[in-house]
């Protein structure tokens, strides 16, 4: 038995060179390209904090609790009454909801008559929990929350309310 095994290993060994020049060789893969992302002029407090958040490391904190405060327009699946947000697929069963820091970038990506709700951006993320959540999809700067982000921007505390 080992000599057969022996003797079967040697063929193969002295055949592979062979089968390697007959066998053509495929083209690399191409790297799908990634799609440009669009510069837009910020037109709100909470765009601008944005953007100096994507600039400078410091500035995130200020962005998280900006975004749970402020208004922002979150995607919806359909225009009837307490309808969930739209998810689109990321990879295998991951699913995203697009949230947009205003009326104008969301319409300018997903159309005028696109379904939408606007809600604080804590709000937004309550409704998108467990999912991933893509803010200003398709712009730059953008952030994709994955759902562990998406809990984490939750943990920080509401905002005290005006002072009576």
């Amino acid at each position: 038995m080992l000599r057969r095994t022996f003797l079967t290993t040697v063929i193969a060994l002295a055949a592979a060179p062979a089968w390697a020049q007959q066998t053509p060789t495929a083209p690399p893969l191409a790297h799908p390209q990634q799609p440009e992302l669009e510069p837009y002029e910020p037109s709100n407090a909470l765009e601008r904090t944005f953007a100096a958040a994507f600039a400078n490391e410091s500035m995130r904190p200020a962005f998280r609790r900006a975004f749970l405060d402020s208004p922002v327009v979150l995607a919806l699946a359909s225009n009837i009454a307490n309808a969930p947000p739209l998810l689109r697929p990321l990879r295998g069963n991951d699913r995203a909801a697009f949230v947009f820091t205003s009326a104008a970038l969301f319409e300018h990506r997903l159309g005028a008559t696109a379904p939408r709700a606007t809600l604080t951006g804590r709000q937004a993320l309550e409704r998108i929990a467990p999912n991933f959540a893509a803010i200003n999809f398709g712009y730059a700067p953008m952030l994709v929350l994955d759902p562990a982000g998406v809990h984490d921007f939750l943990e920080l505390p509401p905002s005290p309310g005006p002072a009576q």
